[in-house]
């Protein structure tokens, strides 16, 4: 009997362990999630990226992780960001990620300060971001075998301030960045008759493209992001974009140890939206139909016109 106990207590928090440990994830301990089209919105990956256009996009993107796996990630934001001066930009992002019973939610607000350098039309600009975000156990999503246990009734909360820091050169046909997120590393512990705890570790971002004419129609977008993550993790994205008459796009991105995507977009002046697919190449290829990702994208005029 105390054996049977002993399983029903702690067969329920391995799986919650291991949804911790794949939360927000694409592969191997990274806690912040991976996006295909990332290279359609610069402001996810670095906070020095906002406010870089003169106009106001605002983006809405949802994205299944390994579809086909029972309680598997999802991801969905909206965001936004503009200038409010001459060289000063906000920029806002609202979040929700969920896997099982685990979600985390939150809000994320931007300040950058762009730097004009000479005349050439390159910029120089650096971000900050500050988050607020709430992790969430909803311990009534379990899979448990003695329904009357109350260690698994009610939910488990907690709320993380957290910040990240960037800069980025840009111009019209080339951009480089750097930015950390997850600055202060805090310790989530989601406390029942057992701790359950993960650290937010730092990650560090390199990431630079370079837009180059190909023909009178085409443009080639090669464009490369670098992952370190203080946990050891090292990950690189490789990426190659063609676009037709600055209309119809396609693309394709190797992602180590992870996938190859693939993604389609169509742009307006004002309006674009895109879809990408990752064939899952990691340990998990034979479990998943792969990962999908859809970003609408619309462009305002900036009303306050700084």
């Amino acid at each position: 009997m105390k054996v049977n106990s002993y399983r029903q207590r702690i067969i329920p928090f391995i799986t919650v362990a291991f949804l911790l440990a794949v939360m927000h994830v694409t592969g191997h301990a990274q806690q912040i999630p991976n996006f295909s089209m990332y290279n359609k919105n610069h402001y996810l990956v670095n906070p020095a990226a906002s406010a870089i256009s003169e106009r106001i996009p605002v983006s809405l993107s949802y994205r299944k992780i390994w579809a086909g796996i029972e309680q598997s990630p999802s991801v969905q934001y909206v965001s936004t960001s503009m200038l409010v001066a001459k060289d000063m930009g906000v920029g806002a992002r609202l979040f929700n990620y969920q896997a099982g019973p685990l979600r985390k939610t939150g809000i994320e607000g931007t300040y950058s300060y762009h730097l004009a350098l000479g005349q050439s039309g390159m910029k120089l600009s650096f971000g900050l971001s500050l988050l607020l975000y709430q992790f969430h156990l909803n311990k009534s999503d379990l899979f448990i075998e003695d329904i009357d246990d109350q260690v698994f009734f009610g939910d488990e909360q907690m709320f993380v301030p957290d910040a990240g820091i960037g800069t980025y050169l840009y111009h019209d046909d080339f951009y480089v960045g750097v930015s950390v997120p997850q600055l202060f590393q805090r310790n989530i512990d989601l406390k029942s008759d057992v701790i359950l705890q993960q650290k937010q570790v730092r990650h560090y971002y390199l990431h630079g493209g370079y837009l180059f004419d190909a023909g009178s129609d085409f443009q080639l977008e090669p464009s490369i992001l670098l992952k370190f993550i203080e946990a050891g993790v090292f990950q690189a994205d490789i990426n190659t974009l063609v676009t037709y008459r600055e209309m119809v796009s396609l693309g394709v991105s190797f992602r180590t140890s992870d996938a190859v995507a693939f993604q389609l977009g169509y742009r307006t002046p004002d309006l674009f939206v895109g879809y990408a697919y990752d064939l899952v190449i990691s340990g998990l290829r034979n479990n998943s139909f792969g990962s999908h990702e859809i970003l609408f994208s619309y462009t305002f005029d900036n009303f306050i016109r700084p």
